[in-house]
């Protein structure tokens, strides 16, 4: 909504709206509602001493579990004692009253008819798909201190500078420029709402008229940032966009500010709505961007004529390039996991080969230990570990799967099931060929002479492994 205020003499320019999105999710409680009664409830047993049930209804149970799985999705946050066992009371009556019905019309075959198929299904389909929508929106991150301080000093209109106006609204159809312009010098001129409102009468314009009492949260930005313009009682006429005008006269503004923990509560409530529609939108968009959608008859792509092209409603359709780049992503993603995988097989064979006293050569199976040609040991001994070292080395081999472990958790929901184990195995092949670069002559006079070459081997996979984690980190905040 844009809100153009016109001056005495000149039009200003448009005042565009930029309100911060604070819609709740959305309620499924009809849905739920549906599929609890049209799928019925199990027979009664008997067993109602344990508060398991809360009513029989023909030998049909209804429990107490759906009774308190549908108060959690109506309950008013605060409710007292009394007001919160009435609401229980009122979902019972109300399922007592949709079990009857649903017994009643499986007595007059409503449940054979094509209609109440249709209607399952598509209860059906609501219901999950409300189920996941909480889900998905749970996902998202709770609101730090230094986040909800911030919206209280980035929005004042809804904290610091909230006031409660009161004020009048008269909606007159249409756009007529020349005529609002007179009404607005007759304004200026000291002119009343009344004689105003006698003015659109005389030209048979229609109109609506009220008095609003709202604070400045609850006002849409445009027309509020006309409102701050207004002096009391005096009319001042408006329009917006091309669509119809307004006539609004401002009576009272009275400051009552949101501070301290109220504030912090509803700055707290603002962000959590924000961050639970931005988690759902883009779990949604990934989960569009990743489908195959096909539409048939009029509604196929080629169906709409080409006059309705801008007008008809879009439906959903998976955009080609997004994902695309979806799919990058997850491959990157996966990359990060074969990195991070390598680094742990190579770090976990570094310590055995440590702790047994063996030069570098980790395997999948079994090696020869003769050279048959050289007669020498293929894996011949080096020094063993002190007691101290082979206790470091148990720690960093235990270790070492843990942050492996932390990777799996960051791309569990980010990448595709599949990805994860193909990317494992990846990893596990990748490790072995590396392995070999170590095995070759020169790498094995230097872990002889040098001691502490064994140890550099530890700190360079210790830091590839952390790489990996850190790219999957980075991907996934981008």
């Amino acid at each position: 909504m844009s809100v153009d205020f016109l001056p005495p003499e000149r039009n200003s320019g448009k005042s565009r709206l930029n309100p911060l999105h604070s819609c709740a999710l959305k309620s499924f409680f009809i849905y739920l509602f549906i599929a609890f009664t049209i799928a019925g409830c199990s027979q009664h047993t008997g067993n109602d001493k344990s508060g398991r049930v809360a009513a029989v209804v023909n030998g049909v149970e209804i429990t107490q579990r759906e009774v308190d799985f549908l108060y959690q999705r109506t309950a008013a946050p605060g409710a007292d004692s009394l007001s919160a066992f009435n609401q229980r009371r009122s979902i019972l009556a109300g399922l007592v009253r949709a079990e009857l019905l649903a017994q009643q019309a499986t007595k007059m075959k409503v449940d054979q008819s094509p209609e109440f198929v249709i209607a399952l299904h598509d209860a059906r389909r609501r219901v999950l798909a409300g189920l996941a929508e909480e889900k998905i929106a749970s996902t998202a991150k709770p609101v730090s201190p230094e986040n909800v301080q911030q919206i209280i000093s980035d929005n004042p209109t809804f904290f610091a500078d909230r006031k409660l106006l009161v004020y009048e609204e008269i909606l007159v159809s249409g756009v007529d420029v020349p005529f609002l312009q007179s009404l607005n010098v007759s304004a200026s001129k000291g002119a009343s709402l009344s004689q105003l409102l006698d003015a659109v009468k005389a030209k048979a314009i229609p109109f609506q008229r009220a008095t609003r009492t709202l604070t400045t949260d609850q006002i849409d930005p445009g027309l509020l940032k006309v409102l701050n313009t207004l002096k009391p009682n005096v009319p001042v006429v408006a329009r917006v966009e091309n669509k119809f005008s307004m006539i609004l006269m401002l009576h009272t503004a009275l400051p009552i500010p949101l501070e301290g923990k109220t504030a912090e509560l509803a700055a707290a409530n603002l962000a959590n709505t924000q961050q639970r529609n931005v988690a759902f939108s883009q779990k949604m968009r990934a989960v569009l961007d990743g489908s195959k959608i096909t539409y048939f008859g009029e509604f196929k792509p080629d169906a709409v004529a080409p006059k309705w092209k801008k007008q008809v409603v879009a439906l959903p359709v998976p955009d080609a390039v997004r994902a695309q780049e979806q799919l990058m992503q997850q491959a990157k993603l996966a990359a990060s996991l074969v990195i991070s995988c390598t680094a742990a097989m190579l770090l976990f064979f570094t310590a055995k080969c440590i702790l047994v006293g063996k030069l570098w050569l980790p395997r999948l199976w079994p090696a020869p230990k003769l050279n048959i040609t050289s007669g020498k040991s293929y894996d011949y001994n080096v020094y063993p570990a002190s007691r101290k070292n082979k206790l470091i080395v148990y720690f960093i081999r235990a270790s070492s799967f843990l942050p492996l472990f932390y990777h799996l958790s960051l791309l569990w929901d980010s990448i595709p099931f599949w990805m994860i184990p193909l990317s494992l195995i990846i990893g596990i092949l990748v490790g072995t060929g590396v392995s070999y670069l170590f095995s070759l002559q020169l790498l094995k006079k230097w872990a002889k002479k040098l001691r502490w070459f064994r140890w550099i081997q530890i700190v360079m996979f210790d830091l590839l492994l952390l790489t990996g984690v850190f790219l999957a980190q980075r991907l996934i905040s981008q």
